[in-house]
């Protein structure tokens, strides 16, 4: 009957153990996936300041009054009846140039990185309620 107890307190102490670990695994799991939405918004916040700086240092000169029929950063009427591909054709004439607009900015040295990012910065200003990507 003893050995029969001890078997018996044996198992409950392995289930108790098996579920703190569990338990455990389920915090850390959590506590994993809350540092990994921190980190990914501070990488987009990290992305839109670099947009920001890269906006300010080549394109700030003509979309912040719209000189030559730019869209106004900001001025939801400016970016009326563009392309429905938008972002995506924004952010190619950005990098290569459009009619007017020089590629990126006319800052040849700007990485294809810092141009997208600018271009995200312009449409998270001007479209905030727009998912980001």
């Amino acid at each position: 009957m003893i050995r029969f107890l001890f078997w018996i307190l044996i198992a409950a102490i392995s289930v108790t153990v098996g579920c703190k670990s569990e338990s455990d695994d389920v915090r850390q799991a959590t506590v994993g996936a809350t540092d990994m939405v921190h980190q990914q918004l501070n990488w987009r916040e990290r992305y839109l300041e670099l947009g920001r700086e890269t906006y300010e240092s080549a394109c700030a000169e003509c979309h912040d009054e719209g000189k030559d029929g730019s869209p106004t950063m900001g001025d939801r009427d400016s970016w009326a009846n563009r392309s429905p591909l938008w972002s995506a054709v924004l952010i190619e004439h950005a990098k290569s140039g459009y009619l007017g607009m020089p590629a990126k900015g006319g800052q040849p040295e700007l990485s294809d990185n810092a141009v997208q990012a600018a271009g995200e910065y312009m449409l998270s200003v001007t479209f905030p309620e727009l998912p980001f990507d």
